[in-house]
């Protein structure tokens, strides 16, 4: 038998780490997985939400059962080796309170913005922080760790087994973590916008809102192929597209003229400033 990792929160992003989790393929790593999560919410209708979830996917193929729970942390929690703390920051103290003394020395991975590894290791000392974002429901996620040096190296490796399933997973220190978040937890959101933006201009100039979408996507995700498979530099493509007197330029231009570049840089900054203050509230 493995072991039981209990969820403490299982909203959108809860779920998006739930899902990768429980549909990760085989692994020949059968120790890492849990042979049990016990997904916890603050209300009936939240757990609800995860049951129906989890019932539209069949068995998992590591052969990990779910059970949904709520307003019953602590006898989760007493049963579990792993925690995944997934509440909103704001009720972080407010939730891991009240297990002060059956979480202690359990090994924390946190996902909730804003919270440092220090202010957590004042429930555990063993604490993993991660950030990732939406796409990791579907195995498209991108993830950022920053462990505690109490994290032991087994238990890195099952918080590198257990996250890689969203996605691509990167290790960076503490200090980079508020950038993550913004970056990377609220990356889609910012993408997304340009992919509203881009569909909307094709339909105004008079392509049907399906092919519009169509076509953005794929220009996104052709962009994408090319910079990871070239190895070059964004500027370096970008520029390769530019005939001069043409289109691109013409349109780069107008862009610039609009403040899009300092715009998204801007904006992704304030984001991480904001990160920086959710756990001090």
């Amino acid at each position: 038998m493995g072991y039981t990792l209990t969820m403490l929160g299982c909203g959108v992003m809860g779920q998006a780490i739930l899902s990768a989790i429980y549909n990760a393929p085989k692994s020949e790593n059968a120790s890492l997985y849990p042979s049990k999560i016990i997904a916890c919410n603050g209300d009936a209708p939240a757990a609800n939400q995860v049951t129906d979830l989890i019932k539209g996917y069949g068995e998992s193929p590591n052969g990990i059962v779910v059970e949904s729970t709520f307003g019953d942390n602590i006898a989760a929690v007493k049963q579990s080796d792993v925690i995944i703390l997934g509440t909103k920051p704001y009720l972080v103290e407010l939730v891991m309170n009240e297990l002060t003394h059956v979480v202690k020395g359990k090994l924390i991975i946190s996902i909730a913005a804003g919270w440092t590894i220090s202010q957590l290791q004042g429930y555990s000392n063993v604490v993993s922080r991660v950030m990732t974002n939406t796409p990791a429901k579907y195995g498209y996620g991108c993830a950022v760790i920053a462990h505690s040096s109490e994290v032991n190296t087994e238990q890195k490796q099952l918080v590198s087994e257990l996250i890689s399933n969203v996605g691509v997973c990167v290790e960076l220190p503490e200090k980079n973590m508020d950038a993550a978040t913004s970056l990377v937890g609220s990356g889609p959101a910012y993408v997304l916008l340009m992919i509203e933006s881009m569909m909307e201009s094709g339909i105004k100039m008079g392509i049907p809102l399906a092919e519009s979408l169509k076509c953005t996507l794929q220009v996104l995700e052709g962009t994408v192929k090319m910079v990871e498979k070239s190895g070059t530099h964004p500027s370096v493509l970008k520029h390769q597209v530019c005939t001069p007197g043409g289109t691109t330029i013409a349109g780069l231009c107008k862009m610039e003229e609009y403040g899009v570049k300092n715009g998204i840089i801007k904006g992704v900054e304030e984001g991480a400033i904001v990160a920086a203050k959710l756990g001090k509230k």
